[in-house]
């Protein structure tokens, strides 16, 4: 039978492989180093008062016009101290397991994404300043319950996939190359 011999030593092959294959036993690094990337675009989010399907969120859940007066900072989430601060400097990432996830531990941080009503503990009203008195005066708001709009940030948009499609590619071509 005719054919093609190849002789040599095929380690290097062999090498590449089991750098590959480190990868996928334990993925840690590759789902740490992704999830700054995430954490980023979610943050580009919030900054831009946007949900992870482009929509902005003052189109459908603007600030109520009472808070908007007194309001402190650059826009909806958005607190006196940008993007550093906040729910937007909020967001972190963490690997569990093979998988990765990202998010805030603020209190307020799943009100926000999912909006809900909030409601007294261990008071019969809750007790609130919004807005300002004639006299320039904070004034003092004594309701049952309030709503709050749901103002999703967190999600899994096209952006970031194209993103981790990218980094993957860029490990693999990194763990072949050794």
């Amino acid at each position: 039978m005719g054919g093609v011999s190849v002789l040599g030593s095929t380690q290097q092959i062999r090498d590449a492989l089991g750098r590959v294959a480190d990868i996928g036993r334990d993925p840690s690094r590759v789902l740490s180093a992704l999830g700054a990337g995430v954490v980023r675009h979610t943050q580009w989010r919030i900054e831009a008062g946007e949900d992870p399907h482009g929509k902005r969120w003052d189109s459908y859940a603007p600030l109520n016009p009472i808070y908007a007066t007194t309001k402190v900072g650059s826009g909806i989430l958005m607190g006196r101290g940008g993007m550093g601060s906040g729910l937007a400097g909020s967001i972190t990432s963490a690997v569990e397991g093979n998988t990765l996830v990202w998010g805030s531990k603020k209190v307020y941080s799943r009100i926000h994404q999912m909006g809900g009503v909030i409601r007294p503990k261990d008071a019969p009203q809750l007790s609130f300043k919004m807005g300002l008195h004639d006299d320039g005066s904070p004034r003092w708001w004594h309701r049952g319950s309030v709503l709050i709009p749901a103002r999703p940030y967190l999600g899994f948009t096209e952006q970031d996939r194209m993103f981790l499609i990218e980094e993957l590619e860029d490990y693999l071509d990194r763990a072949v190359r050794g």
